[in-house]
């Protein structure tokens, strides 16, 4: 496990990315766009169980292929329309990367890598896509050595071509630059890396095309539901983040509505304020729905003491930027 020692840790969500790209759809509005876009597994999913949520309709999904496999029935189709499901889930978000003209029309963005994130700190992002780590590739406060904290021994990560990237992107939902492959000379073992090229990561990827597995992959998602089982390497990712929660002095979560079902984020926080000193730290929360999302925070927590330390910012990223940043100085 990578031991992380960041001033703030961030934590951003689907709000984070459609700050950048207005018709980037939110967690509540993912299937339907996913059907959309003619992605028919996840038509199907939704014809199935009659729901336009994702995650409940995948949770159905799960509860129905555990239900066959305890009965003997092995739930091989319902479990190939779910990883058929997670594929379309990757490729859909390989079209939100960064670019230095996105960083151009973005000044919030730009405002928030080159002043709120700086070198030594953490970020998790909830989020598949990738324009948080590509966005600090191009201001070069990012590289994949290191920059996933991903355990083990992948070319990307011990490479002497890239020095060792200033900030850490933990992506514990997995990421569509995530590649699941067999290990070889292990018959029954994956292993999850990072793929490279110039469309996620326009700095480093320039000139570069790299493909984790040799092409015997496939992208890593965890997709949206009630049920959620990490692989090895995703779990190390946790403990990263739950290491840096522990050393941080503020926690800002960007974009998410801490879903209440995301037991993780929870854990997060008690991890953050559970040790001597915790009155020198805050959380503080970036969203439209921030006033609700703090009330949740201090009542799970059943007392007023934590009230002082939880700062909500009722707004948008792009609009709450230089409140942010005043916030975390």
């Amino acid at each position: 496990m990578t031991s992380l020692i960041a001033r703030n840790l961030f934590v951003v969500g689907s709000g984070f990315t459609r700050a950048a790209f207005p018709d980037a759809p939110l967690n509540r509005d993912l299937l339907k766009a996913l059907v959309a876009k003619g992605n028919r597994s996840s038509a199907k999913l939704m014809e199935l169980y009659r729901a336009e949520d994702i995650e409940i309709a995948l949770t159905r999904l799960d509860c129905d292929i555990s239900l066959e496999e305890a009965s003997g029935g092995g739930g091989g189709r319902a479990r190939r329309l779910r990883d058929s499901v997670e594929a379309e889930l990757a490729g859909y978000f390989l079209e939100y990367c960064a670019s230095e003209q996105l960083l151009a029309e973005s000044p919030w963005l730009t405002a928030l890598l080159n002043h709120g994130i700086k070198p030594g700190d953490v970020a998790i992002s909830l989020n598949y896509d990738c324009l948080l780590e590509g966005a600090l590739d191009c201001l070069g406060k990012w590289s994949p050595r290191g920059g996933y904290g991903l355990p083990g021994r992948h070319p990307l990560v011990e490479s002497k071509d890239f020095r060792k990237s200033p900030v850490t992107v933990l992506k514990i939902h997995g990421s569509a630059s995530f590649v699941i492959a067999p290990i070889i000379g292990d018959e029954v073992s994956n292993s999850i890396g990072p793929i490279l090229n110039g469309t996620l990561f326009p700095r480093s990827g320039k000139n570069r095309v790299f493909g984790f597995g040799g092409g015997a992959g496939r992208q890593y998602v965890i997709a949206p539901s009630y049920v959620k089982v990490p692989a090895v390497e995703i779990a190390y990712l946790m403990l990263s983040a739950l290491d840096a929660a522990r050393k941080a002095k503020n926690l800002v979560f960007i974009g998410t509505s801490i879903r209440p079902e995301d037991q993780f984020l929870t854990i997060l926080m008690t991890r953050f304020f559970s040790r001597r000193g915790w009155r020198q730290r805050r959380i503080v929360v970036v969203s439209p729905s921030a006033e609700v999302v703090c009330e949740r925070i201090r009542r799970y927590w059943g007392s007023h003491a934590v009230s002082d330390h939880i700062k909500p910012i009722a707004k948008p990223v792009q609009i709450a930027i230089e409140e942010l940043l005043t916030a975390i100085r």
